[in-house]
């Protein structure tokens, strides 16, 4: 195969988009590998490492964009241009091609004078400066860049704090303001219980099983996932928090994150006992108990939700179960299982619903055996190769660099969905399916490309996969949660009702077959 390409001078475009163009590209019959890029050096080594590096696009500028692809063919160029330019314009659409982006956060408030919130995507080692500068404006600010240095985090955070400010993130994907979902989100019901999430997915899940419950949304503000860490010691969970108390619009208050450092945890404890409202502190895996008569320690995203529908509602609510292990034929799928087949492997896109069903795990099978490369399980050597129960992230730092985050490109877990399917210690197949803003349009139509590959090689070898799924998301959504829904089933696969119940589903699953 031969590498070809072309190289177009001071062309610049956003990573998000060259990254879906780039899956465009590989989509072309007859393309065996394509990368669409700025010249960056990250992306000439992500160039070389997907052999695709020519000592043209070595000498490339990072305000070069290249269009690399390998091939047998040699009649390819004018489609695989036509496809680029497809998609570059269809990104100008929706644009006045007479109105001119602003550059900068000067630029910027100079046309919208009235806006107060700048949300920050640049790469980490810029994304300081600006927030800064937006800070210094009186903005306030989300910042979703992640690989910010952690000594400019607190730097930034401590601005914002002596301003009166929010400043959520770094590497904060999730937040509702006013009822606007910012970044990854969910079209949710407005209420009247606030969030504060160290979390994305986390974030999500809770909301959109408020939702489910017949509650609503004041506010859903993030903080980013290491806030609630020693260096940072909770800034901006505890001024978020404080902000909630004063708020008219939120009568309940609920504080997430993955487990906190201690001294944090008991930081964030000893605040709210001086707030006046009803809060749920939910911080997986810490197993917190009941605080006080008004704060109510709970250690699952779901019960968390739960108790914060029936403290704005004043009533008792429960979730309506979709699957359940009574409904599977459990004997018939015994029968279809070989002897090696013993254990559960967890594919997600969402860092913190891994990490809860993780924690599951670790409560109800021998923990020994439950292995991630999250959450605090025993880590997993190599992220890249499961070892008996394995929780994989598949959003970790270690699996996106120079690549789209799974909730955007989806495909990008089939490949390891293939590779489980083809060990013959899988039992059960645990994934999850996020929508809403910022997601894939048709993630499920994705996921099942593999799934039906993995069932064909599972029963090439005489042996029978179980697959169990979690759509996070409304009806509301774009996507439509009913319609993913019935995707997954139409193809056997078992959909449970929130992440929590999936996770006891799939163990229900591995543990019958040894009942």
């Amino acid at each position: 195969m031969n590498i070809y390409g072309i190289i177009r001078h001071n062309a610049y475009y956003d990573s998000v988009s060259l990254m879906q163009i780039s899956r465009a590209v590989e989509d072309i019959e007859g393309v065996d590998a394509a990368m669409v890029c700025m010249g960056t050096q990250l992306n000439k080594d992500l160039l070389k490492d997907a052999g695709l590096l020519t000592e043209e696009f070595a000498s490339s500028k990072p305000s070069d964009l290249i269009i690399a692809y390998r091939t047998v063919k040699t009649d390819l160029e004018s489609l695989v241009l036509e496809t680029v330019e497809a998609k570059l314009n269809a990104k100008q659409d929706d644009k006045d091609v007479n109105e001119q982006d602003p550059t900068s956060v000067g630029s910027a408030v100079k046309r919208y004078p009235e806006s107060n919130l700048v949300l920050v995507s640049l790469p980490g080692q810029y994304a300081a400066r600006e927030v800064r500068k937006a800070l210094n404006k009186k903005l306030h600010v989300m910042l979703f860049s992640d690989n910010v240095r952690i000594d400019e985090e607190l730097e930034l955070k401590q601005l914002a704090h002596e301003k009166g400010l929010l400043m959520m993130g770094p590497d904060c994907g999730t937040a509702i303001i006013n009822g606007k979902g910012l970044c990854f989100a969910n079209k949710v019901r407005r209420g009247r219980i606030g969030i504060v999430g160290a979390s994305g997915t986390g974030l999500q899940e809770v909301t959109v099983l408020i939702d489910r419950l017949g509650g609503g949304i004041s506010q859903a503000l993030g903080t980013g996932g290491r806030d609630l860490s020693y260096e940072i010691g909770g800034i901006m969970m505890l001024d978020a928090y404080r902000a909630l108390e004063q708020d008219p619009e939120t009568d309940v208050i609920l504080l997430l994150s993955k487990p906190p450092v201690k001294e944090v945890e008991l930081k964030i404890i000893e605040e709210v006992k001086k707030g006046q409202k009803p809060t749920i502190i939910c911080f997986l895996n810490s197993e917190l108990s009941h605080v006080n008569e008004r704060v109510f320690g709970l250690n699952t995203l779901e019960q968390a939700a739960i108790k914060a529908v029936e403290l704005e509602l004043n009533k008792e609510v429960n979730i309506e179960d979709f699957d359940t292990l009574a409904a599977v034929d459990l004997e018939s799928w015994k029968a279809n299982v070989s002897k090696d087949q013993k254990y559960l492997r967890a594919l997600y896109c969402g860092g913190t619903v891994c990490d809860e069903a993780a924690y599951i795990a670790s409560t109800r099978l021998d923990k020994q055996d439950v292995y991630s490369n999250v959450g605090k399980v025993t880590r997993l050597s190599d992220a890249y190769h499961s070892v008996k129960h394995s929780f994989i992230d598949l959003g970790d730092d270690n699996f996106t660099v120079g690549k789209p985050h799974p909730m955007i490109e989806p495909s990008l877990r089939n490949a390891r969905l293939i590779q489980e399917a083809k060990d013959k210690e899988t039992a059960v197949i645990l994934f999850d399916v996020e929508i809403g803003y910022g997601s894939h349009v048709e993630p499920t139509e994705v996921v099942l490309e593999a799934i039906r590959e993995a069932k064909q090689i599972a029963k090439a070898d005489n042996r029978e996969i179980m697959f169990v799924a979690y759509v996070l998301g409304t009806d509301k959504d774009t996507q439509s949660l009913d319609k993913q829904i019935r995707l997954l089933k139409q193809e056997g696969v078992l959909v449970a009702s929130s992440n929590a119940r999936a996770a006891h589903l799939a163990i229900d699953l591995v543990g019958g077959l040894n009942a």
